[in-house]
């Protein structure tokens, strides 16, 4: 069971959010569009600021990709990732670290959504679950 792991969207005896204003798998969003539940994440959450000029649609339409770091929706993704890995070099033993974020870049990355979907969830009173056992990073001064 060493090189196995877990990833669950709640603890036990908790209930998934329910909010019209978020996808119906809140998890797996977070999990497969981070950078998306992010920003729209952040959005609901100050909208009152962006009043007319900044809206949900405008999020979907940022250019650029992933990869490619000289575009906008690339340097956001960057930032992330090293914010992310950041986040977890401070709050992890170093093993777990090496283990979750510099072996195998599928098990980084999702990892490194994890730590994205435990933030946003806890907000809405959920507690992803992970194994290994991962200390909470929701709070961490990086976000």
């Amino acid at each position: 069971m060493e090189n196995t792991f877990m990833l669950a969207a709640c603890s036990k005896d908790e209930d998934l959010p329910q909010n019209p204003n978020l996808p119906a798998d809140l998890f797996t969003a977070c999990l497969t569009t981070p950078i998306r539940m992010a920003l729209r994440w952040h959005w609901l959450r100050h909208q009152e600021y962006f009043p007319g000029y900044l809206d949900e649609a405008l999020l979907d339409r940022i250019p650029g990709s992933h990869s490619n770091r000289m575009s906008l929706l690339g340097e956001i993704n960057w930032i992330f990732t090293a914010v992310t890995d950041t986040i977890a070099w401070c709050s992890f033993p170093l093993d777990i670290f090496q283990k979750l974020f510099r072996q195998d870049l599928l098990i980084a990355s999702l990892f490194r959504n994890f730590l994205l979907a435990e933030r946003i969830m806890k907000y809405y009173g959920c507690h992803p679950v992970s194994a290994p056992l991962l200390l909470p990073t929701y709070q961490h001064s990086m976000w």
